[in-house]
C-alpha cells in the first residue's frame, strides 16, 4: 500500500500500537516486568526515513498524538489518536493530512464504538462513526446509522485482541495472528505480530522527560521489547492463518511494560515514516 493512499493506516496502526503495548504490560512470563498499563498521552514527531526508487514522496513531516485511559472504574477503555502530516511530492505539490480516531470498548469486549474523521488540505473528506456489537455468535457493525453489516464471527476488538495475545504470549508464543476491527476502516483486518526479547530502551525513550512522572515509572528504568506488526486488508475474506499475499501495511516499534511505545517505523510500499517520542504525560491511575 502506497503512502499517498494509505495514511489512514497510520491511525489503524496506532490503535493497535496501544493494544500491543498493553499486551506487553499484561504479560505474565517470568522474563517480563509485570506492571499495570499506564494511562498516558504520548506525542511523536514524524519524518521521512526512506523511499523506494519510484516513490512520488519527496519529503514529509508531522506529528502523532496517542492517548489511552480506562479500566474497571471507567466501565471500559478509551483511546484517542490524531495524526497530522505535511508531505511534498515529486511534482512540487504539497498536501496536509489530518486523521482523528476516537474509540471506546466495553470491559467484556463485546461492544465497540468509534468516530473517525479525515481531513485533506483543510477539507473534511471522511467522517465515519459506528458501533460494532457481538451477540449470539455474530458481530454486527452499523456505520453512520446505516443498515447493519456483519464482520467475521471470530473478529476481536482492540482490548479483546489484547487479552488473546497476552494469553498466547503467556504460553511462550512469540507471534500471534487474528482478525481485528478497530474503526480505522470499514472492514476487519488480519493482524500478525512478532515480539522480540527484552532489551535496553532506545534513545528517544531514555531522553524523554515525563509530565506527572509521579504517577508511573521513568522509561529508562524499564526494559522494552521490539514488535513488528503486519496488516492484511482482505475485506470480507478473513482466514485464520496468514494469506499468501504481501501485507497492506507494516510497522515496527519498541513497547514498554507500562504500555508506552517509542522508536516507531511505519512501512508503506513506497516510503518508510519514522516516529520519535518527543513528549509523554502520565495520567493518574484509574482516570477515565
Amino acid at each position: 500500500m502506497r503512502f499517498g493512499t494509505a495514511l489512514a493506516f497510520v491511525a489503524l496502526g496506532m490503535a493497535v500500537l496501544v493494544v500491543v503495548a498493553i499486551v506487553i504490560a499484561s504479560e505474565v512470563r517470568r522474563d517480563i516486568e509485570i506492571m499495570t498499563p499506564q494511562a498516558h498521552r504520548a506525542v511523536y514527531d514524524l519524518s521521512l526515513d526512506d523511499v523506494i526508487s519510484d516513490s512520488s514522496v519527496v519529503s514529509l513531516d508531522g506529528r502523532m498524538v496517542v492517548e489511552w485511559r480506562g479500566g474497571p472504574r471507567c466501565e471500559g477503555y478509551t483511546s484517542e489518536q490524531r495524526v497530522v502530516t505535511r508531505s511534498l511530492d515529486d511534482q512540487g505539490q504539497s498536501s496536509v493530512h489530518d486523521i482523528r480516531l476516537n474509540a471506546w470498548e466495553s470491559l467484556n469486549g463485546n461492544e465497540f464504538r468509534f468516530d473517525r474523521v479525515e481531513y485533506f488540505n483543510g477539507k473534511r473528506e471522511v467522517h465515519e462513526y459506528g458501533t460494532a456489537r457481538r451477540e449470539n455468535g455474530t458481530v454486527a457493525l452499523v456505520l453512520n446509522e446505516g443498515e447493519p453489516r456483519f464482520l467475521p464471527s471470530n473478529v476481536l476488538f482492540p482490548s479483546a485482541f489484547n487479552l488473546a495475545m497476552g494469553k498466547a504470549m503467556a504460553r511462550g508464543w512469540t507471534s500471534f495472528t487474528h482478525p481485528l476491527f478497530d474503526g480505522a476502516q470499514d472492514s476487519a483486518t488480519l493482524v500478525t505480530a512478532f515480539i522480540g526479547k527484552p532489551m535496553v530502551p532506545p534513545g528517544d525513550a531514555r531522553r524523554i522527560k515525563i509530565g506527572h512522572q509521579r504517577y508511573g515509572m521513568p522509561l529508562f528504568r524499564l526494559k522494552s521489547r521490539s514488535v513488528h506488526m503486519s496488516y492484511f486488508d482482505l475485506g470480507d475474506e478473513m482466514p485464520d492463518v496468514l494469506p499468501d499475499t504481501p501485507p497492506s501495511f507494516e510497522m515496527d516499534f519498541s513497547a514498554f511494560p507500562n504500555g508506552v511505545m517509542s522508536n516507531l517505523r511505519l512501512i508503506y510500499d513506497d516510503a518508510v515514516v519514522k516516529g520519535e517520542l518527543k513528549a509523554l504525560e502520565y495520567f493518574k491511575p484509574g482516570s477515565c
